[in-house]
């Protein structure tokens, strides 16, 4: 919710107007408003707007805004993409349709996905008027290193939400995340989506993972901690990760190259999720594991009888990579590169708050530089 996937729609359909397309043949509606189908909606434009039956040779743009609270809209966009193959469809969610049965299945081959994220580090400091781009090409990063490192901070706490990019007043900034992103989700479209009555038992839920990021997700543990069913608590969870709310990290076993189905961790989605619950000195420390998490997109970990925080492939070898808040320690992830040789790049990271350094294979770099350039 709330990064602009409407506004994009918008930005489309005005290059396709200046494009001189015919504005009867381009269509948009966004599911925010009550319709029992797609056929219901081309019905009443046929007969308001064309004036007259979609046929197999009839060329139209229709734009399907929120998608996924239309119930069984794969089946019915699949029917209209078999049956008028002039129509060309945009959709758009905010919601995870990969999670969704049936969809792979449904849509298979008919349908090019695109995943809009919040504004990256880059585009957030375009935003706030700092000329990155220059600085990039003459190479001088480290000349800006104490300003990029505050403007990062503030990118952690805004999570890159266009509306809020410039907004002086913690305060707003955490009580736009609350009620115009968390509240609207867990009051009303997880409802909608899953006819959920129980908002109050999500965000405590939502709460619990929110006040302590890649904590272990132990369902035993939180059915007696909440005194609820472990299915509900299960189905609870999927649903907090359709949303977009929870990303699930799992314990990677490269003996066995399998995720264990145990152990698995559980972080905001987005980093500024960490400052809904919390706006004291430890809400950075407490995001900035998330942080490095969404900007890796990362999906393993390692534990056993040591753990790394994060696990990433490149040329499907294994890259370990750790994060430091305070002192810098490099011992974990160089007992990880001198345990699994052959599986490794023999490449590792630490990302810390500022520091910077090199040792061998091993390379220490502030945050900010991951936001901003990648490992």
């Amino acid at each position: 919710r709330r990064i602009g996937k409407t506004t994009f729609l918008y930005q489309l359909i005005q290059e396709f107007l200046d494009k001189g397309i015919n504005p009867k043949s381009i269509f948009y509606f966004s599911f925010d408003e009550k319709v029992s189908s797609i056929k219901e909606l081309l019905d009443i434009y046929e007969k308001i707007v064309l004036e007259s039956r979609i046929t197999e040779n009839t060329s139209l743009y229709l734009f399907l805004d929120e998608i996924q609270k239309l119930p069984n809209w794969q089946n019915q966009v699949k029917l209209i993409y078999d049956l008028f193959p002039k129509i060309k469809i945009f959709l758009s969610g905010s919601a995870s349709i990969n999670l969704q049965e049936g969809v792979r299945e449904s849509l298979a081959g008919r349908v090019f996905e695109f995943e809009f994220p919040p504004l990256s580090f880059k585009e957030f400091l375009e935003w706030r008027g700092f000329d990155i781009m220059s600085i990039l090409e003459k190479q001088n990063l480290d000349l800006y290193a104490k300003d990029l490192r505050s403007l990062a901070r503030d990118y952690i706490l805004r999570g890159g939400f266009p509306e809020i990019v410039k907004e002086k007043n913690r305060e707003i900034v955490r009580m736009y995340l609350k009620s115009s992103v968390l509240y609207k989700i867990i009051e009303q479209d997880l409802p909608i989506q899953f006819g959920l009555k129980d908002s109050e038992f999500l965000k405590a839920l939502v709460e619990y993972f929110f006040s302590q990021p890649g904590s272990i997700l132990n369902y035993n543990s939180l059915t007696s901690h909440f005194g609820r069913n472990k299915i509900t608590v299960m189905n609870y969870v999927y649903y907090l990760k359709y949303a977009l709310l929870l990303r699930e990290v799992k314990n990677y076993r490269p003996n066995m190259h399998i995720a264990s189905r145990k152990g698995k961790k559980i972080y905001p989605y987005n980093p500024a999720f960490c400052s809904i619950y919390s706006l004291d000195e430890d809400y950075f420390k407490k995001s900035l594991e998330t942080a490095v998490a969404y900007a890796l997109n990362a999906t393993y970990y390692y534990r056993n009888s040591f753990e790394i925080d994060f696990l990433v492939k490149h040329d499907n070898k294994l890259v370990p990579i750790e994060v430091k808040a305070g002192q810098v320690d490099t011992k974990q992830v160089k007992k990880f590169l001198s345990k699994f040789k052959t599986k490794t790049a023999q490449k590792a990271y630490v990302i810390t708050e500022e520091y910077e350094d090199r040792e061998s294979n091993v390379e220490i770099i502030p945050f900010w530089k991951l936001l901003l350039k990648g490992l």
